[in-house]
């Protein structure tokens, strides 16, 4: 592998992980996969990462190619912004992750009590 390539790939493998660790879709295929058959949630996921990695390559090459070099610039950088902005009043306003979290912990409550209550009736 040539310098380049290699310093590209540990780029953005640290930024990737950086950025997707406390992401909700971490937290959703930790639920899933809680829930599901662990084989077929890392299945979906992976599939999905395949996917978005797929569409990415694909703009990441496209976009350049296609929109100067200038332009596209000042389009990722406007998009950067608003996405960030876009996050931060999320953040901020934070009323329906609340309501989101308590009704999750509510569904998983009656989740545990009724697995809890099978296992009584077989160990009977």
């Amino acid at each position: 592998m040539s310098p380049s390539l290699l310093g590209g790939l540990t780029k953005s493998l640290a930024m990737t992980v950086l950025s997707e660790v406390g992401d909700k879709t971490f937290f959703a295929a930790a639920i899933l996969a809680m829930r599901h058959p662990r084989k077929l949630v890392l299945a979906g996921c992976l599939s999905a990462l395949t996917v978005m990695t797929a569409l990415s390559a694909s703009l990441g090459w496209a976009a350049p190619n296609l929109i100067s070099r200038k332009w596209t610039h000042h389009i990722t950088t406007l998009l950067f912004f608003v996405f960030g902005i876009w996050s931060l009043w999320e953040g901020f306003k934070e009323e329906g992750e609340s309501e989101d979290l308590a009704e999750l912990e509510a569904k998983l409550d009656a989740d545990f009590k009724s697995n809890k209550g099978e296992s009584k009736n077989k160990s009977k």
